[in-house]
């Protein structure tokens, strides 16, 4: 005969094996069949405020400043493609990739990636995105001296995170590209 303690530890260990199975079930669902952004985003009219600044918080100092750019632009994206039964939100960030002076080629590899605005989508009956004039929530400022003359690709990176299961991540090419200008000093 199996004593009350013995009963309980077999039921609790059948249960915990059935929640598992669940679990590896589901993750395997979400790897299986990943959601994937099939509408068009409207990205248009980013226009630069290109500045010098002068605080170590831009990577300056008194003596040699640095540029600094802050972005205006106007979007419209619907984030209802990327949520299922499993999502639990969406993050969504616009980049600027950015060439780099030393790379003769244009590999994307050795561009910067530079995050200038994002959001997060919780809310999944408020997955469609409207608004006009956005301001960059983060200013833009390359370790190198200057900004001015280089060319930059705007970009949408995404990332779900799933209830249960591995995050996904995905990019969307803005179709924009910027020449940042000369300061007016």
């Amino acid at each position: 005969m199996h004593s009350l303690a013995q009963r309980a530890n077999t039921l609790s260990s059948i249960i915990t094996t059935g929640v598992f199975i669940v679990m590896i079930l589901v993750s395997i669902l979400t790897i299986a069949n990943p959601p994937i952004l099939n509408n068009q985003i409207r990205f248009k009219s980013a226009k630069p405020i290109v500045s010098l600044k002068n605080t170590r918080n831009y990577g300056a100092t008194k003596q040699k400043p640095k540029e600094n750019a802050k972005f205006k632009f106007d979007m419209v994206a619907d984030f209802n493609d990327l949520v299922d039964w499993n999502t639990k939100q969406v993050f969504a960030y616009v980049y600027v990739e950015i060439d780099n002076d030393d790379s003769n080629n244009n590999d994307n590899e050795n561009a910067d990636k530079i995050v200038i605005w994002d959001k997060i989508f919780d809310d999944k009956s408020k997955m469609y995105f409207n608004q006009k004039n956005i301001k960059s929530k983060y200013s833009l400022w390359d370790y190198s001296p200057e900004l001015h003359g280089r060319t930059g690709t705007f970009k949408l990176g995404y990332n779900i995170q799933p209830h249960l299961g591995p995050l996904t991540f995905g990019t969307i090419d803005l179709n924009q590209t910027i020449t940042f200008p000369e300061i007016k000093v």
